[in-house]
């Protein structure tokens, strides 16, 4: 089976997913990318071609005249290659329903089609043009798009929900992180059998044989740790607060963050004078990051994000969130293996992480647990085996 996905980059974490698709599961696999820095790919992703044993083609984005990215030569593409399966995300999906001609090639040359998202900012049909006219959903800075009750926005939204309904119908199968996907989906006249939930995933196996090599590290139970992007929506300048507010009743708390991204200086300058919150910067070597994870005692993902959940899993941390992108939802269980705080409050954020260094034994624990989640539940295993079978749904369907 040959699979083509369109992307708008290479970000690091996928690429070893990728890798394992195509070695392990007999999959033929190739990414079709952007020449240059791809519009739709959030600020400060780390991307790279290093280590990467798939096919990647690198094509022109263009804006459509409908607004939203394509790729040119797509079709020579196909011809050339001749996949069995094309995975698409947002905001390529549109095409299939703006370019009519476009989705009458892929049938004509019997390419089936899979939509790959997390609709965790969806809404349900029947709320969609409310939700939109009230500027639902968040930006990376952490700002609701801009509400605009006029009938002119209410039109374009009008037009953006039949768009998703179109091309939701269109297509032969989705691919969802979100268990909520098949209500969903249901909502815009999606059969349920069409509906994939493979929950997320990095490598797993990679992050368990590192976390294996670092065993002896030790940790600290009271540094808290943040791993990722540093843009507003992740909410880092929330955990700097908590940790400086309780750092004064307890003197052993640190803070590592690792990540780079425009917030940067602003959240060094936050931090400024509190020698125990330490930045330091982006870090993609494997080894490296995971001492670093070995060395913390407690994950804190403040605001959006979902991939760091599970490395920080994989090294035995419990996990405290909010509100993500709809992992936390399948690996974070309640006092479990970790703790939920409200949302962007700093009251909340502080009483759970307060709630695990008051009995700072159960912190190791609550990492164990979090470990054998990963090992027995969701993995990168699981979740290729929920590829598969959307991808031989999707083919047999054709």
């Amino acid at each position: 089976m040959k699979i083509m996905s369109l992307a708008g980059g290479l970000p690091h974490y996928y690429n070893l997913v990728l890798n394992k698709l195509q070695r392990d599961y007999g999959v033929e696999v190739c990414v079709v990318v952007p020449t240059e820095k791809g519009a739709t790919l959030g600020a400060g992703v780390y991307t790279s071609d290093k280590g990467i044993e798939f096919k990647v083609f690198r094509r022109e984005e263009y804006t459509t005249y409908y607004g939203k990215k394509f790729f040119r030569g797509l079709k020579e593409l196909i011809l050339a290659e001749k996949p069995d399966v094309l995975m698409v995300n947002w905001p390529y999906q549109a095409s299939f329903v703006f370019y009519p001609g476009w989705y009458r090639f892929l049938r004509k040359n019997n390419v089936a089609i899979i939509s790959k998202e997390i609709p965790f900012q969806v809404p349900h049909y029947d709320n969609a043009i409310s939700y939109y006219l009230q500027g639902g959903g968040v930006t990376e800075n952490n700002q609701a798009h801009q509400s605009n009750p006029s009938l002119l926005a209410r039109l374009k939204f009008f037009i953006v929900r039949e768009t998703r309904k179109r091309f939701s119908n269109l297509v032969d199968a989705h691919i969802n992180y979100l268990d909520e996907a098949v209500a969903l989906h249901r909502s815009y006249d999606v059969p349920a059998e069409k509906v994939f939930i493979t929950a997320n995933s990095p490598d797993t196996d990679a992050l368990l044989a590192t976390a294996n090599e670092l065993k002896d590290v030790a940790a600290n139970p009271f540094r808290l740790l943040h791993i990722g992007r540093l843009v507003k929506w992740k909410q880092v300048d929330l955990l700097i607060e908590a940790t400086i507010a309780l750092r004064a009743k307890y003197p052993q708390t640190e803070l590592s963050i690792v990540g780079d991204g425009p917030e940067l200086e602003a959240l060094k300058a936050q931090a400024s004078g509190h020698d125990f919150i330490q930045f330091h910067g982006g870090i993609y070597d494997p080894k490296e990051l995971g001492k670093i994870t070995c060395e913390s005692g407690i994950y804190v993902l403040a605001g959006m994000g979902g991939l760091s959940i599970n490395e920080a899993m994989c090294f035995s941390k419990p996990v405290v969130c909010s509100v993500a992108d709809g992992t936390e939802k399948r690996l974070v269980r309640e006092g479990y293996n970790g703790h939920y705080f409200e949302s962007g409050s700093l009251e909340s954020l502080q009483e759970v992480i307060e709630k695990l260094f008051a009995q700072p034994e159960n912190i190791a624990l609550m990492g164990q647990r979090s470990r054998e989640i990963i090992e027995k539940e969701i993995n990168i295993h699981s979740v290729l085996g929920n590829y598969m079978e959307a991808f031989q749904w999707a083919v047999g369907s054709r």
